[in-house]
């Protein structure tokens, strides 16, 4: 088996959640991106959607940090639709002491919309949009529940919201930030991006997972009410696709 698979994977911790995106796609939404070199500490607020690109034999530890629920689309739609693997980079690299030092001077200024920079400083925050440290404290809602993650290991494919967007804000964290004002900075981009969302048909579905397999039935209604006819047709050849967190851990 190779080491990475034929499709992108989305997971998320809740049937809810995964039966929104099941209906109405994914939504974009502004994750906190916190870069380190041996010098520097930089927060970005980046507007994305993130997948794993990760064969089923090594999910299980992705499955422990993210959730039991997952959609996978294939890499076809992958690339159609501009996702791109992230860069991983060390923090004793000079790659990150550069990046860290050249780039993210150019967006740290006054301008707080996308549209302000310059076509140059755009570039610049485009590449910030796709990076990620090698390794780091993994946190989720705000607490850290992994220490000394090795983010690579997920093998990250990411959707960022395109620079053209008339919505895009600039998600700049100020030093010293509270919990608290971070968690208001967030709220104040989503709010600008709320209707912004990255789509999918039943056709480029590869593969469901659930927690549970008595949820199996519930997933393939709303697969249904979602796509009309369409979801009607694609739903037999979805059935077989579905595939249980129990299913998956003893199986592959």
């Amino acid at each position: 088996m190779g080491l990475s698979s034929n499709s992108v994977i989305h997971f998320t911790n809740t049937l809810p959640r995964l039966k929104g995106i099941l209906n109405s796609g994914f939504t974009i939404k502004y994750c906190r991106e916190t870069y380190y070199s041996k010098t520097q500490c930089r927060d970005l607020l980046v507007p994305i959607v993130s997948f794993c690109d990760t064969p089923f034999t090594e999910l299980n530890n992705h499955i422990k940090s993210y959730g039991s629920y997952g959609i996978g689309l294939s890499k076809e739609w992958a690339i159609r639709n501009g996702l791109n693997p992230v860069l991983y980079l060390d923090k004793d690299s000079t790659l990150s002491e550069n990046i860290l030092k050249h780039l993210y001077e150019k967006i740290k200024g006054t301008a707080t919309s996308i549209r302000q920079l310059t076509e140059t400083d755009k570039q610049a925050f485009d590449v910030l949009r796709y990076i990620k440290n090698y390794q780091g404290d993994l946190i989720r809602s705000g607490k850290k529940t992994i220490e000394n993650y090795r983010f690579s290991d997920e093998r990250e494919w990411r959707y960022a919201l395109h620079s053209s967007s008339k919505n895009l804000l600039l998600g700049t964290i100020k030093k010293g930030s509270t919990p608290e004002q971070v968690k208001e900075a967030k709220n104040r981009v989503n709010k600008a991006i709320g209707t912004e969302k990255l789509r999918f048909k039943p056709t480029d579905i590869s593969y469901i997972i659930i927690k549970n397999e008595n949820q199996r039935d519930e997933v393939i209604r709303t697969i249904e009410l979602a796509n009309g006819e369409e979801g009607h047709n694609s739903v037999k050849r979805l059935t077989s696709r579905i595939i249980s967190v129990e299913q998956l851990l003893t199986d592959f």
